[in-house]
């Protein structure tokens, strides 16, 4: 931020779950404006949705008019009455989208606009916010697709975990892949079933999933490869030690509109092999390799990396994260936003 001194606003923080980088932009906002957090519960069935919209109404009703800003993350149900009732008081919004929100994948039965009802109230909480953030280009061009006259600006999610400076003692000659992976729907979204058939072909080395619901997806997991090691949900202090030993790091998604896990695993230094979907390539840029989501394909690169190569320039790859994707941009770009409202 320039020295110009800030006015401190009061935001209504509105969220259905404290992710990891949702509660980075909550305590990034706090540090400089007072901060309320609303949480809408995310339920399903039409009847409790009605009730925590009703919920929301009444809320917003009696309080909203003390708020100078309503700062949505997602867009969906939740965030269409904040975005109403910012209009109706004449106060600012700013509807955060992360990808789940622009996205349609009916055979996986992935994404809010996979129904017509749920896909309304995103697209007119995008249509009557005072400001759009997206978090890749990927996101930018499809939010721009749905809502083309509102305001919007493209701020890249960011990496709030610390790597020692010097990484490459740690490494082993192990393939990692990271996600929250706790149902079918999952299990084939984060390319797990592409991982497991990579791992098959080369029994040489050593590949790791971490965050998989083992208990959940026992029928999914029952002719496992020797080579593959299965971890279920860590806590996030946690991942460091996984990401510290990996060499290589993949994401085998069928649609990721970021990959906060990437860009972690980057900043330790690990090489990412990535598939051609939603933001990944914009992580990986010129440092790792983009690849069809195809097992024999992905092996090729990992046998490439570890035999032919052997060490990778791990400096290369971290100053890829540094350049763009480090809590400090994200938060003098919002902040910079917010003042300008």
């Amino acid at each position: 931020m320039s020295g110009k001194e800030v006015k401190s606003k009061s935001i209504l923080f509105v969220y259905t779950g404290f992710s990891s980088f949702v509660k980075n932009d909550y305590l990034l906002l706090s540090a400089v404006h007072r901060v309320h957090k609303y949480h809408y519960s995310p339920v399903r069935g039409i009847l409790k949705n009605t009730l925590e919209i009703l919920r929301q109404f009444f809320f917003l009703l009696i309080f909203g008019w003390k708020y100078d800003l309503f700062y949505c993350w997602f867009a969906d149900y939740h965030s269409f009455l904040p975005v109403l009732f910012a209009r109706i008081f004449r106060k600012k919004s700013v509807v955060v989208i992360g990808g789940y929100d622009v996205c349609r994948i009916r055979k996986l039965k992935y994404g809010a606009f996979c129904s017509s009802f749920r896909g309304w109230f995103c697209a007119k909480s995008m249509r009557m916010a005072s400001y759009i953030l997206t978090v890749s280009a990927h996101v930018d061009r499809k939010a721009k697709a749905i809502a083309p006259f509102t305001k919007r600006t493209m701020v890249y999610n960011c990496v709030t975990l610390e790597s020692p400076d010097e990484t490459s003692t740690f490494k082993t000659d192990m393939i990692l892949t990271v996600g929250l992976i706790n149902n079918e729907r999952t299990f084939y979204l984060k390319g797990i079933d592409t991982f497991i058939e990579t791992a098959r072909l080369l029994p040489g080395f050593r590949f790791e999933i971490v965050g998989i619901n083992q208990s959940k997806l026992a029928h999914k997991l029952g002719n496992l490869p020797l080579n593959i090691t299965l971890y279920n949900k860590v806590k996030p202090h946690e991942l460091p030690a996984f990401y510290l030993k990996a060499k290589i790091y993949c994401q085998l998604s069928r649609s990721e509109s970021f990959g906060v896990s990437i860009a972690e695993a980057m900043t330790f230094g690990a090489f990412p092999i990535v598939t051609r979907e939603g933001g990944m390539p914009e992580i990986v840029g010129s440092v790792g390799a983009v690849v069809e989501r195809d097992p024999q394909s992905v092996a090729n690169v990992i046998k490439e990396r570890l035999l032919r190569h052997g060490v990778h320039d791990e400096n290369e790859i971290k100053m890829q994260i540094k350049k763009h994707f480090t809590q400090q941009q994200r938060s003098e770009a919002i902040l910079h936003l917010i003042d300008a409202l």
